[in-house]
């Protein structure tokens, strides 16, 4: 009979968990009442709105969207949908660190991290508040985006498959951007100095994905046997991972694969080299990555913060 009630209970266990953090309660309070949360808010959508509102202006320009032909209307659907996604995860990169960055740098800065570390709060607490309340706050702007992508929807040509994949997307990159502002954080002295570190991190990330990318065009001129041999194979495989990493290829990838190939977990067109092989769809990589990493980044942090400060 204790059965069926140990499910609910461990449910009523996490949220109670959640609700009684005053961590989570203080920085939700403190960004939506002030005049920052506003300003992110007010700047996100009004990017988003001016980009979608710059391509039904190209649409109209031939008098091409007045037609009202389906294949052309789904087309439009598509662009709008991946335009909305794509600045969604170019912003949340943006906002982000911004959120997490000083979280704990800045407790350090007005002496108040031995108070904190001798409440009755433990560092995963700790952690786990701070990250919350950046996280739920990115999630509201992605929420917030939802009915400029619902006009794609009106239009036709979006699955429920992208929707579900996008949003997974979304997410895990929201999370995983607030995981390295706060990684740096929790062992930085100052704010500024954390802020300069996650945002160096994400353009040296950027950095080595266009040397990537520069590179394959050496890698394809390598590529003379066919079929391929195992070290051109474990190239490809080694490249096109590396690739998926980054979000803007990840989704871009993912939705052509989608689309051509009619397939949500492979493909077997690799724009690149000289092999016929069956690869994961850059999305399925780019969960199975970032997921670990900002589980290692959050044990990190928790870490730094039990640390004893010096």
């Amino acid at each position: 009979m204790k059965a069926p009630n140990a499910n609910p209970s461990a449910l009523k266990n996490f949220f109670n968990r959640i609700t009684d953090n005053p961590i989570i309660t203080k920085e939700l309070k403190g960004r939506m009442r002030g005049l920052q949360g506003v300003i992110y808010i007010t700047v996100y959508l009004s990017l988003i709105s001016f980009f979608i509102a710059l391509i039904y202006l190209l649409a109209n320009v031939d008098g091409s969207l007045s037609n009202a032909e389906p294949d052309f209307m789904q087309e439009m659907g598509k662009i709008i949908f991946s335009t909305v996604i794509l600045l969604e995860l170019l912003m949340i990169g943006f906002i982000g660190p911004a959120l997490t960055s000083g979280s704990i740098a800045t407790e350090r800065e007005h002496k108040t991290i031995d108070l904190l570390k001798t409440s009755l709060l433990s560092a995963s607490a700790i952690i786990f508040g701070k990250i919350s309340s950046a996280v739920a706050f990115l999630l509201l702007l992605i929420l917030a985006a939802v009915p400029l992508q619902s006009m794609a929807f009106f239009l036709g040509g979006v699955g429920m498959a992208e929707i579900i994949v996008s949003t997974a997307m979304l997410v895990v990159t929201a999370i995983f951007f607030c995981a390295l502002g706060l990684f740096f954080s929790s062992f930085a002295r100052r704010t500024i100095i954390a802020t300069v570190y996650s945002y160096s991190s994400i353009l040296i990330s950027f950095v080595l994905f266009l040397l990537l990318l520069f590179s394959i065009e050496i890698l394809d001129s390598t590529y003379s046997s066919v079929p391929p041999t195992r070290l051109e194979s474990i190239i490809t495989a080694a490249v096109w991972t590396l690739l998926s990493t980054n979000p803007f290829f990840a989704a871009l990838m993912s939705e052509i694969i989608l689309v051509d190939e009619q397939s949500l977990y492979t493909t077997t067109n690799i724009f690149f080299g000289n092999t016929a092989l069956s690869l994961p769809s850059p999305w399925i990589i780019y969960l199975a990555f970032y997921i670990p990493l900002i589980l290692l980044l959050i044990s990190l942090s928790v870490y730094f913060v039990k640390r004893p400060e010096r």
